[in-house]
């Protein structure tokens, strides 16, 4: 998926790149970039920028200093307030010490009554352990607003009762990567998680059950491109290895076989064809597929794969 830059033209004809030529200049916040309109040259990089506090004005109905924007992931969609913990006034004044304790205890009632029952306690907690994850696997904004929401949409169902919190954020986080064509297999989330992979696995199934959903099967070549990624192989062996899957998938034998341990033969295969000292057992280890079922795909493979 390619990123598309947040941009905004500044200046204009008066401005000069390093030809000499008069034009205007974009600027990529993403990057922090100031880039030519025409050639493309960079004229300045690491500018600073805080979209919290642009005072650009939009409508003639003054400057924004406040994001407005609601978002799943929190359990309040971020639109609930909070006393602050600093005692001072609105003019940065400190405040008198007869009022700290009545400040004290207005903030511990504002944080009790944002969650006033079970259920919102439930979800604040789910969702706080969905943002453990964000970071440690590498998530996108969007995985982690579908995830939120299938949970809410599980939770409006009742169908989380009885059930473990990290079992079910598993659940969902699998179902928003199988969506969003995340290669994020159960194992990886089963260990950042703490949670086994039997009680994510079981909840997935029912998730998908009860809330009739539709899942794509995964792509095995994203999945030959993790494996050989995580074992640093060079690019002719991933070259080689995307290659023996297209012949196999014409001749139409990797359908109903599972995508990873087809990836993780595949990558074999082709670590064999190319020369490399790569044994099962160490591609087992990085893909989380037994060295017992990559040797029965491969004697399948083997006959309609030439390795020499």
């Amino acid at each position: 998926m390619l990123r598309v830059p947040i941009v905004q033209k500044l200046g204009s004809k008066k401005e000069k790149n390093n030809l000499g030529i008069k034009n205007a200049s974009i600027t990529d916040f993403e990057t922090g970039e100031v880039i030519c309109q025409n050639c493309g040259a960079v004229l300045q990089d690491k500018i600073s920028y805080d979209r919290k506090d642009d005072n650009t004005f939009t409508n003639n109905t003054g400057p924004s200093h406040i994001d407005f924007r609601s978002t799943l992931r929190f359990h309040d969609m971020g639109l609930a307030t909070i006393i602050g913990r600093f005692n001072h006034d609105s003019a940065g004044k400190p405040i008198d010490y007869e009022m700290r304790h009545s400040m004290k205890r207005m903030r511990m009632w504002d944080s009790r009554s944002q969650t006033k029952n079970s259920s919102d306690r439930n979800l604040r907690t789910a969702l706080f352990e969905m943002e453990k994850l964000k970071e440690k696997l590498c998530l996108s904004d969007a995985i982690m607003e579908r995830s939120a929401y299938l949970y809410r949409k599980a939770a409006r169902a009742q169908l989380i009762r009885g059930r473990s919190i990290k079992g079910i954020v598993g659940a969902c986080l699998y179902i928003a990567c199988r969506e969003m064509d995340a290669t994020r297999t159960i194992m990886d989330i089963s260990k950042t998680l703490q949670e086994s992979r039997r009680s994510i696995a079981k909840n997935y199934r029912m998730l998908f059950q009860n809330l009739k959903l539709t899942v794509s099967v995964p792509d095995p070549i994203k999945g030959i491109i993790k494996i050989a990624n995580n074992l640093e192989l060079p690019e002719n062996t991933k070259r080689e290895a995307i290659s023996i899957f297209d012949t196999l998938k014409e001749k139409k034998l990797v359908a109903g076989k599972k995508p990873d341990a087809v990836a993780a033969t595949v990558v074999y295969m082709a670590s064999i064809k190319t020369g490399l000292n790569l044994s099962q057992q160490k591609i087992s280890k990085v893909s989380g597929i037994t060295g017992v079922t990559i040797r029965n795909r491969y004697k399948e493979y083997i006959k309609y794969a030439k390795l020499i």
